[in-house]
């Protein structure tokens, strides 16, 4: 993977690789970082990320604006709506058909797929014939396509002889920890998550629990603060939190949770507006998350209290995070739904081309990997093409 690690990195203008600096920490970094290394964290930084630092890419530097998730509103932050997709319009090649609704994936005689039905943005019923079809709804709208596209030929759903579309969804394992202190902070200010600690990204079965995670610096607009950092509470402990808003740092929790088979998408009854049923998601915690859950919170709240702060507030797990897995990458045809290279044991022009395919969602964010294996997944369809295989 490493070769293809590298064009995406390059792709995406991921700081801290190449010869792009990482960016620089704010004061919500600055006690996450002093913490952090009262406790005797040594891998700690402002991590990678498809964030600008410096001019890239016809791209400009982020401003230290904040508020990156309500969307980066100088173009810093790498994104294919205005990198990767403007650039393949203007080559000819590339056709985006806005507000269009996959229905089910079509095949001939032989089993091998033709096309897509798809509801256009007037709601009339098209097809669009392929020699391949890669799908990429990630963990719930790919195995919803494939399980709605089941036929008499499979009528456990596409790419599905295995019964894994659907099964070992992911989530990562979750949380946050807040805290306050007596002076202000104003984590707001600032690349929201330029801040990662590492330390604990290793199997170390020692601490209660298998796999690892990572700690990143998170600042929460008021908002989504009062949403997430107790829902449903009230009352004075939750406002006097909210009051000292200014004076708040924030981190939050990623890491590894357990694939389970019966955490997974199934089609419910309910249908939408097409006629297609609907994906139906279930997931419940392994206890090795849970145990992984706690200790990250303890760790958080030591971070805070080692430099100084007046109340440590973790946060209920959030209800998802990164979608992976449902679709997972097998050596084995029974073992799984698509081979090393996304492609489908069952179909051979049938690819999944998102985080649907991963096996385990380990201790990191995972748009890297994603774009590293679509990359690595592209150079062998027009390898194949080129070979007459495809």
């Amino acid at each position: 993977m490493a070769p293809w690690y590298d064009k995406a990195e390059a792709k995406l203008g991921v700081t801290g690789t190449g010869d792009r600096p990482r960016l620089p920490g704010c004061n919500n970094y600055l006690v996450f970082e002093k913490g952090a290394k009262a406790l005797g964290y040594q891998d700690v930084h402002t991590g990678n990320m498809a964030i600008n630092s410096v001019e890239y890419d016809d791209r400009m530097a982020c401003q230290q604006t904040g508020f990156c998730f309500q969307g980066c509103k100088w173009g810093a932050k790498w994104s294919a709506a205005y990198t990767d997709i403007p650039r393949g319009e203007a080559t000819g090649n590339l056709e985006v058909r806005d507000n269009a609704h996959a229905a089910r994936i079509r095949h001939d005689d032989a089993g091998k797929v033709t096309g897509v039905e798809y509801f256009d943005k007037d709601g009339n019923l098209q097809m669009q014939r392929a020699r391949i079809v890669c799908v990429a709804g990630n963990s719930f709208e790919s195995p919803r396509l494939l399980l709605n596209s089941a036929s008499s030929r499979f009528p456990d759903g596409l790419a599905n002889s295995s019964g894994q579309v659907g099964r070992n969804y992911m989530r990562h394992t979750t949380g946050s920890v807040y805290a306050t202190f007596e002076r202000p902070v104003r984590m707001w200010r600032g690349t929201t998550m330029a801040g990662i600690i590492r330390d604990e990204a290793r199997h170390d079965p020692s601490r209660g629990f298998v796999g690892g995670y990572e700690l990143e610096t998170l600042a929460l607009g008021l908002p989504f603060m009062a949403a997430f950092l107790d829902p449903g509470a009230w009352g004075r402990e939750f406002t006097t939190a909210l009051d000292s808003y200014e004076n708040m740092a924030g981190l939050w929790i990623v890491g590894e949770d357990m694939p389970q088979a019966d955490n997974r998408v199934t089609l419910s009854d309910t249908e939408d507006k097409f006629g297609l049923k609907v994906a139906n998601v279930h997931f419940t915690d392994h206890p090795n998350d849970i145990a992984m859950r706690n200790h990250a919170y303890g760790q958080g709240q030591a971070i805070y209290k080692a430099v100084g702060a007046t109340r440590t507030l973790p946060t209920p797990p959030y209800p998802s995070t990164h979608n992976l897995g449902t679709n997972r990458m097998s050596e084995r045809a029974e073992d799984g739904v698509v081979n090393k290279w996304g492609q489908s044991h069952d179909i051979a022009n049938l690819f999944v081309s998102d985080g649907s395919q991963f096996t385990t969602g380990a201790a990191e964010n995972p748009t890297l990997t994603i774009v590293a294996l679509a990359i690595r997944q592209a150079d062998h369809i027009a390898s194949e093409m080129s070979a007459g295989n495809l």
